[in-house]
């Protein structure tokens, strides 16, 4: 009992010597071009949520119609649901205001140590676009050659990654997180990078999960699209991050190696996973959900935008250059 006392007291005070970003943010959703004439639209919007490494506060949203929270049941993401009878055209826009705290994560400060048998499953199994084809098992097993560890497995698919891929939003069909043509082009965003990464990590066994939200480095405050990452289970660690895309963008070792285990506190978390599936049902899975999503007798309605602007706050750290953040890796 003791020995389990001593070890939480050492996990805590960890925790609490890492590098945390307090900011007050507002995510503007909207759906734009919303045809005349319909009986009702259902709209679902994706809400910040507190979940490791990452607090959310004094959350209010500001709304033409009445908005009902939920809460997703496979991975714990939190959205609000609006049904809206005989909705006027044109736009409907939705602000979600909140204040965010968020701590660096390091090799020696993993955030969500544990997991379930069910999330690990889940962490394991293939998605509409996250596939576990012949071809990807077969590339899987040759970037990890020699590797025995799950940590090093990893670590390889990662250096493939960086070594092969591209970050690159000019090619059509960037951006769906399709590891199929991930492998064919060896381009796109950041869902094309993480989605080949979960690909190969889970056809070596290596749970791996989705995780999207917007990126918090921009020094008017003013973010115009999201950022995603990954993270990977590894039995007496955790669940640990990986970023390849940012890191691709970097011809900085330092960066790049950081961005392997490591993630700066300059980005907030909204949802995670793939194909889900929301109640008030959505008519088909979503792929990923950091845009809102509407929806008219069942099929997708409107053009979807988002963007987000912060402040940084008193009593948080300011924002941590990943070549510097790097110096403290363990």
């Amino acid at each position: 009992m003791k020995k389990s006392l001593l070890l939480l007291a050492l996990v805590a005070a960890q925790l609490s010597a890492a590098p945390a970003r307090k900011v007050e943010a507002t995510y503007t959703a909207t759906v734009a071009n919303i045809p005349a004439g319909l009986d009702r639209l259902n709209v679902w919007i994706p809400l910040p949520v507190s979940r490791g490494p990452q607090q959310i506060s004094n959350v209010t949203i500001d709304s033409p119609v009445e908005l009902r929270r939920y809460r997703e049941k496979e991975f714990g993401d939190e959205y609000a649901f609006a049904a809206i009878e005989h909705p006027p055209a044109g736009d409907f826009t939705v602000r979600i205001r909140f204040t965010a705290e968020r701590r660096e994560i390091t090799m020696s400060t993993i955030a969500e140590r544990n997991a379930s048998k069910r999330e690990l499953d889940r962490a394991l199994r293939a998605d509409r676009l996250v596939t576990l084809s012949p071809r990807l098992r077969k590339l899987a097993a040759e970037v990890t050659a020699g590797k025995t560890t799950p940590i090093d497995q990893a670590h390889a698919i990662y250096d493939h990654l960086l070594a092969t891929m591209k970050y690159d939003k000019t090619t059509p069909g960037w951006g769906k997180g399709d590891s199929e043509r991930a492998c064919d082009i060896r381009a796109g965003n950041c869902t094309d990078f993480h989605s080949l990464f979960m690909s190969l990590a889970r056809a070596k066994g290596i749970p791996s999960r989705f995780v999207i939200g917007f990126p918090m480095t921009a020094k008017d405050g003013q973010v115009k699209g999201y950022h995603c990452w990954a993270e990977f289970y590894v039995k007496g660690k955790g669940w640990i991050p990986v970023d390849p895309s940012e890191a691709s963008k970097s011809s900085d070792p330092a960066v790049r190696s950081y961005l392997f285990g490591n993630l700066d506190p300059d980005r907030v978390q909204f949802t995670m996973g793939r194909d889900l599936v929301l109640e008030p049902r959505t008519a088909q899975p979503l792929n990923y959900f950091i845009y809102p999503h509407a929806e008219a007798n069942g099929e997708e309605i409107g053009t979807p935008s988002i963007a987000l602007e912060f402040r940084d706050l008193p009593g948080g750290a300011a924002p941590v250059p990943a070549a510097q953040a790097s110096s403290r890796r363990p």
